[in-house]
């Protein structure tokens, strides 16, 4: 009998073999199902909805605790993409895929911009808005920024977007829109007299600046509605406001929510009422779902305006986070350690999964019935988005082989259709591997080192190898956070696993090679294991590290210098305090910088 069920399998298997094949030779360039062309010519409008700090177990489609009906109903419609991978924290997700280059090859590899810091994404590369700008498109960005303001020609304006909405900073109050002034500062006799007019204001507003920007002017109009709410007022006014107009349209959406601070209306606050608000943490964790719920109803009032507008049926949507969610184990800065990414380890800042792996889906309306609701575990990396998009802004026929000189991402446009499973198609920028990161992860912002090489991460295959002498993951006397589960699910069964911390010649370092394909979790430490395995990861980080440039990054200016200037009773932030050419111009890293 058992030789039978086994004979039957293998018929079986064989069968469905031949039919696949039948069904690739029968789905020919010009077929209705190929989905590399498009049928009508029409080049696609393209929108990339980017939450931030949305940890991988705070949607529906991984948690069915969160209510997040609108993010789900576009992954029932779409593709999820399992494997899809960013950068560890916002600045640097945000460069690459602005650029398509890994952070070590843009100098945005060194934590985040800071409020008035003379950093900026260098000018040198071109932006996804200009390649979209030479295809024909309209380009628009609602929400936050974090590239850098210090110069006019730092800001979105100035890199390709025709109209922005939003803040230009990391984080904001969501009802004031101000982000807090770090200090007081010496100011120049350009600006005494507005200082001398406004200074009790500085004194009693503990010099909180106000950061929302609308087509490049300050903005107060409706000042005192949260934030997320008038970036979802602002997507649909832009939307319906495109309806008419025949260029086609590319909107990079990046509210936010759910980042810091827990600021919620009353209704976010009810949207998991389920969770009890008489405890601290628990509170805060249905604060933080607040933000979430207000995150998906901007996903449900931009897939709604685009059907008012008659866009829909030609419109593609990508949707994910910016980095890991933020939680208890990502002990990183000031922020809310109320996201979770169970059952991934650590959080954002972290190259552990809990930092990099995102959830991810891709909306395409072209899309046939079989292809919607499923998942596919290709490698896709966030400089992939670049090619890709333009890849997808090109009218007519499309090649499937696509590639833009000089960044590091490759066009995945040829896995994202409705013939995935044919071999033929599979074969095309199949990624195999890809930098992590290549930084320096002290937590030190103010003397950080100069290099930026001594920690890295190399993913290559199923195996991800992390190897530095400061690192993110905690202390092993708290590790026992790298795994926290969410408020509202106790009953999780706890995870544990090797801190991977080693002592080298007196000096604590971390040495990390997991499988995580069979361990996603990545508790069992295979360092040791495969010593040829991490020779070779070893030399590709190697590799990077000779081509890699200088670092951009630039603490907040000093007491001798003010980054403010006063609108309309407000303070707000000047653009005129660093000139990219002189303080960050794109350079190779100092030989000193490249040893192994």
């Amino acid at each position: 009998m058992n030789a039978l069920r086994i004979a039957l399998a293998v018929l079986l298997s064989a069968s469905a073999a031949i039919a696949q094949g039948r069904s690739c030779r029968s789905a020919r360039i010009n077929s209705p199902r190929d989905d590399i062309r498009d049928q009508d010519g029409r080049q696609p409008n393209i929108i990339y909805i980017m939450a931030d700090d949305l940890g991988w177990n705070d949607v529906g489609f991984h948690n069915p605790k969160v209510r997040t009906p609108n993010i789900d109903a576009l992954r029932d419609k779409g593709i999820e993409l399992t494997q899809s991978y960013m950068q560890q924290v916002c600045s640097a997700s945000r460069s690459s895929f602005m650029t398509g280059r890994y952070p070590s090859n843009n100098g945005l590899q060194l934590l985040v911009i800071q409020q008035e810091a003379q950093s900026c994404l260098p000018l040198e590369h071109k932006s996804i808005f200009q390649y979209l700008k030479d295809e024909g498109y309209v380009t628009r960005q609602v929400g936050k920024w974090h590239l850098g303001y210090c110069d006019e020609a730092c800001l979105p304006e100035n890199r390709g977007v025709d109209e922005f909405r939003g803040v230009r900073t990391g984080s904001v109050d969501y009802f004031n829109w101000t982000q807090l002034y770090n200090s007081l500062k010496i100011f120049s006799i350009k600006y005494l007299f507005d200082v001398v007019m406004h200074f009790c204001r500085f004194i009693l507003a503990d010099h909180e600046v106000l950061q929302r920007v609308v087509n490049g002017q300050p903005s107060d109009e409706n000042i005192g509605t949260h934030m997320t709410i008038q970036d979802t007022d602002d997507i649909r006014e832009m939307i319906l406001n495109h309806a008419s107009n025949p260029s086609p349209l590319f909107m990079w959406l990046t509210p936010t929510a759910p980042h810091d601070p827990l600021q919620v209306t009353d209704e976010m606050f009810n949207s998991h009422d389920f969770i009890d608000p008489s405890e601290e943490a628990t509170k805060d964790r249905r604060s933080y779902l607040g933000l979430v719920s207000a995150l998906d109803n901007l996903v449900g009032v931009t897939m709604q305006s685009l059907e008012e507008a008659g866009m829909a049926d030609n419109t593609i949507i990508l949707f994910s986070s910016d980095n890991g969610g933020s939680n208890q184990a990502a002990e990183f800065a000031h922020h809310n350690y109320h996201a979770n990414n169970y059952p991934l380890r650590n959080g954002k800042a972290s190259y552990t999964e809990g930092g990099i792996r995102i959830p991810t889906v891709y909306f395409d309306p072209r899309l046939e019935a079989s292809a919607r609701g499923t998942t596919r575990d290709f490698l896709v990396h966030v400089t992939d988005w670049l090619p890709t998009f333009v890849h997808l802004a090109q009218s007519g026929p499309k090649k499937r082989s696509f590639k833009i000189e000089g960044i590091d991402g490759v066009s995945q446009l040829a896995n994202l259709g409705s013939v995935y499973q044919c071999p033929d198609r599979r074969k095309y920028n199949l990624r195999k591997e890809f930098l992590v990161a290549l930084s320096d992860a002290t937590q030190d912002t103010f003397n950080p080192s100069s290099c930026a090489t001594e920690d890295a991460a190399y993913r290559w295959k199923n195996f991800k190898l992390i190897y530095g002498e400061q690192y993110y993951v905690p202390d092993p006397a708290t590790k026992d956070t790298e795994w926290p589960k969410p408020e509202e699910s106790p009953e999780l069964p706890d995870i544990i696993g090797d801190d991977c911390h080693r002592i080298i010649d007196g000096q604590r370092v971390v040495r990390c090679l997991f499988n995580v394909i069979n361990d996603p979790s990545e508790t069992t430490n295979l360092f040791d294991e495969h010593p040829r395995l991490v020779e070779k990861l070893l030399q590709k980080i190697q590799d990077y590290r000779l081509q890699s440039v200088v670092p951009v990054f630039h603490p907040s200016i000093g007491a001798s210098n003010i980054t403010t200037r006063v609108w309309n009773n407000y303070l707000v932030p000047r653009h005129d305090y660093c000139e990219p050419s002189v303080y960050y111009p794109l350079a190779s890293n100092d030989p000193g910088c490249l040893e192994v």
